[in-house]
């Protein structure tokens, strides 16, 4: 049996700290999952949804048990007290499916919403006057 995990930002592929998963966790697809994606100033936070339809775009990794506690303490002291490990469920492929995936603690209230909830799609913050840009960004989480 494996464990899965959803990750939307600086730990996707392509992304400033997608090496803690490397040899660790491996890559399934392209998700989605119910909540809103918000620009943290350094990195984005995935909070509750504010209304019906809002998805955050991430991808999907599996891990087995020999790898689950050393993997989830790695990515619990990444993600620091500001972030809550939960389980969800995911949109992946064809399939609804359990995985962890981390929120945002913190009062959301008031900052910017990354516009389609992808992280790495570049795209400007729905509500903010930054221009937001991963590529000009490093060391994010998610």
């Amino acid at each position: 049996m494996s464990d899965r995990l959803f990750v939307y930002g600086t730990l996707r592929r392509g992304a400033a700290m997608h090496g803690l998963l490397e040899g660790r966790a491996v890559w399934l697809c392209e998700a989605t999952a119910e909540g809103r994606l918000v620009d943290l100033g350094s990195f984005p936070g995935m909070v509750a949804s504010a209304r019906s339809g809002e998805r955050v775009r991430g991808e999907l990794y599996a891990f087995g048990p020999a790898e689950r506690e050393s993997l989830l303490d790695a990515l619990d002291r990444y993600e620091g007290p500001r972030f809550e490990r939960v389980t969800r469920t995911v949109a992946a492929a064809e399939a609804a499916v359990h995985a962890w995936l981390y929120l945002y603690r913190g009062n959301a209230r008031g900052l910017p919403v990354i516009a389609g909830g992808d992280y790495l799609s570049g795209g400007d913050p729905i509500a903010g006057a930054r221009a937001f840009s991963p590529a000009a960004r490093t060391a994010r989480r998610g």
